[in-house]
């Protein structure tokens, strides 16, 4: 009785780690200081997409907050992942690939302008 106790409350730490695992990923890649603006939840959706390949698309509010954020911002952010070798799904083209076509979907449908490309 008591072995199985232990076994219910190590399967449930489990899952919970396995619940929080990709928060805890998503937290330690090392945001830049430009994605201030970006919510905690609309900066894991983005996480989800590019690296992990989910297929749900970002909400019209976090388009706004990417696009608010600029294409530079996005980049350094993609580019932070690539380097921290964090697990992903497919390969680093996949990545790339993805992060594209997450700014020009939002990029195309945000009513934000981009900010001005420092000189």
């Amino acid at each position: 009785m008591a072995m199985l106790k232990n076994l219910s409350a190590l399967t449930i730490l489990l899952s919970i780690t396995i619940a929080l695992l990709p928060r805890a990923t998503f937290a330690t890649v090392g945001i830049p200081n430009c994605a201030k603006g970006v919510t905690g939840d609309c900066g894991f959706g983005f996480f989800k997409i590019i690296v992990l390949g989910d297929t749900s698309a970002p909400t019209d509010e976090c388009c706004r907050q990417l696009v608010k954020a600029g294409k530079n911002c996005h980049n350094q952010f993609v580019e932070s992942i690539v380097s921290s070798r964090k697990p992903i799904r497919g390969t680093i083209s996949d990545v790339y690939r993805r992060s594209n076509e997450t700014w020009n979907n939002c990029s195309a449908t945000s009513s934000v302008s981009p900010p001005e490309p420092a000189h």
